[in-house]
């Protein structure tokens, strides 16, 4: 399969992030993973709640691409993923994400976008 982005981060990192994003992403309110040159910004809006936004840099190359996922899902797998790092690998905002263990490549856990509103 061609994944149009692939990025390595240290996983503890990125799962600290997401979590402190998602405590703003209530009722079903996406987290949104938007991937630039060498940076990534995780966000989350709820109405009448307010917005939470978080940049980190990242080793990223490609074309600009912002996906949605639903927060526990991606905490989940985040999380399964004890220490080193993780490989993130994307096609499309609209096609499923991969999360792999980035050490040995042992662990893969399949998650699905959640579609965007601009």
């Amino acid at each position: 399969m061609d994944f149009l982005g692939e990025l390595r981060i240290a996983a503890a990192e990125l799962t600290e992030v997401v979590r402190r994003i998602s405590l703003l992403a209530q009722k079903n309110a996406p987290l949104r993973l938007a991937f630039g040159p060498g940076e990534l910004t995780v966000s989350a809006q709820t109405p009448d709640v307010g917005e939470a936004l978080e940049s980190i840099p990242v080793p990223f190359q490609g074309e600009p691409l912002e996906i949605g996922f639903n927060p526990e899902f991606l905490r989940d797998g985040l999380e399964a993923v004890e220490e080193g790092d993780v490989l993130l690998k994307l096609i499309s905002p609209l096609r499923p994400g991969l999360i792999e263990s980035g050490e040995d490549g042992g662990f893969q856990y399949l998650i699905m976008p959640i579609r965007l509103n601009v």
